[in-house]
């Protein structure tokens, strides 16, 4: 089994590194990943985004080439609702019919992790619906916001069929 890399915001340089040597992970739905999608679909391993439903980027948005990284582009997010460094959910379905690439779950809200049950619950079943929505199915694999798991948050997202869970286990890129 390959060992498992975690991108956040991708960049040229990265492609110059052996990611074919990877299970390739992204992280909360960038569109870095998709401006570079063309040249990380090339890449022969698997490759898995993961998708914070509620931090999609409306059609209507243009987005942004700046590519920060992405505690700037959650900043925004959270605090002044502006997308235009997220994904939208046609580049979403783009990634996702290439054989190679799969569509995870990354929460709905991407808030820090609580040991709230109703919380977790509530967000997990909100994550599921939407993905029903909006790809016409539930993905069954999870990272977990900030890489924080718990053995809650873990038999909460078994019970709502994501059984295949990514966290903290993962090489981040810069350690490459």
């Amino acid at each position: 089994m390959k060992p498992v890399l975690m991108i956040h915001e991708m960049q040229e340089e990265f492609l110059k590194l052996p990611l074919q040597d990877y299970i390739l992970t992204f992280d909360d739905g960038l569109y870095s990943q998709y401006y570079f999608f063309d040249a990380i679909k090339k890449i022969k391993t698997k490759k898995i985004f993961f998708i914070s439903t509620d931090i999609v980027a409306k059609e209507s948005v243009k987005q942004s080439d700046s590519f920060p990284d992405c505690k700037r582009a959650h900043y925004k997010a959270l605090h002044t609702s502006n997308l235009e460094d997220y994904l939208k959910w046609s580049q979403i379905r783009e990634i996702d019919k290439d054989k190679d690439c799969y569509i995870g779950g990354h929460s709905h809200s991407h808030y820090r992790l609580t040991e709230n049950f109703s919380r977790l619950n509530n967000d997990t079943k909100r994550m599921k619906e939407t993905f029903i929505e909006k790809l016409d199915y539930s993905p069954n694999k999870f990272c977990y916001p900030y890489n924080q798991d718990s053995k809650l948050y873990e038999r909460i997202l078994y019970v709502h069929g994501f059984n295949d869970q990514y966290g903290d286990g993962r090489i981040d890129i810069y350690d490459l």
